[in-house]
């Protein structure tokens, strides 16, 4: 039954243009080298939504970048975070935390630390 119909024969000129395909994309593995040494503390996760909320962190906003809450505040937020990173942002927040003094019994992250042990 195929036999009967007729295959339309291609010519240079009626050939489609082809397209030159994309680079193959792959996906690896980062391996043992992107996490610390052994013994060392993991890098916390931290809740962006929850920090900025916190009088601590809106001190120490206001203070490094002369802004109020608000909309401001939230863009420097995102550009110091995308500049500097995550984690580098947090340390700069928890030092300045430690040596402010003003919050003893609590953590950057507004947990509260149990000093009787």
């Amino acid at each position: 039954m195929t036999d009967d119909i007729e295959k339309p024969v291609e010519t240079p000129t009626s050939k489609k243009a082809t397209k030159k395909k994309p680079p193959t994309q792959t996906a690896g593995v980062t391996g043992i080298d992107a996490h610390k040494p052994m013994g060392s503390d993991p890098a916390p996760h931290i809740d962006w939504f929850k920090l900025v909320e916190l009088p601590p962190f809106q001190m120490f906003v206001a203070e490094q970048s002369g802004l109020t809450y608000g909309v401001t505040m939230s863009n420097w937020i995102a550009a110091r975070r995308a500049t500097l990173s995550d984690s580098v942002l947090y340390e700069q927040y928890a030092a300045w935390h430690k040596k402010k003094g003003l919050w003893p019994n609590e953590s950057p992250t507004g947990q509260l630390i149990n000093t009787e042990a």
